[in-house]
């Protein structure tokens, strides 16, 4: 279902209004400051099928959500109850969460169970130096919902 923002009884902001339904709609669109962008359905398969891609598919779900099933070669950060997990220094890192931290001009791909944890983990990402953090809106709702493999 979508909802539209024209009808919105609260006119003197209808750009905030526009920006909460945009999100939920999956459509948030580039956001201000470095190289931010959205992936789609099909942007994510890409990764999941080219095995020379460099990009990090970064699912922020508790690690029993990650469990529960996940999109092949993601790795999990999770966000609830690590919100600051790319501050910490490398080797913590890597112990914490069994990959590698990620370098700073990495391109990262945040999901999450439906976008929202996604989007602010990009927002944490981008304060602690990322410039390259992209988040995938529909996140696994849209992934299973459009067929994609989980394992």
């Amino acid at each position: 279902m979508r909802y539209s923002y024209l009808g919105h009884p609260n006119r003197s902001q209808p750009k905030m209004w526009k920006a909460i339904v945009d999100a939920f709609n999956g459509n948030e669109g580039v956001q201000s400051g470095g190289k931010k962008q959205t992936y789609d359905f099909t942007a994510v398969n890409n990764i999941v099928q080219d095995p020379q891609s460099s990009k990090i598919l970064v699912d922020v779900r508790e690690p029993e959500e990650f469990e529960g099933g996940h999109i092949e070669k993601a790795v999990n950060m999770p966000f609830r109850s690590h919100p600051l997990a790319l501050h910490e220094p490398a080797a913590e890192f890597e112990k914490n969460y069994g990959f590698k931290k990620p370098s700073k001009d990495a391109e990262l791909v945040f999901l999450c169970a439906s976008g929202f944890r996604a989007g602010n983990a990009r927002e944490e990402a981008t304060k602690s130096g990322y410039q390259n953090a992209n988040v995938y809106p529909g996140s696994m709702k849209d992934w299973i919902s459009k067929g994609g493999k989980t394992i």
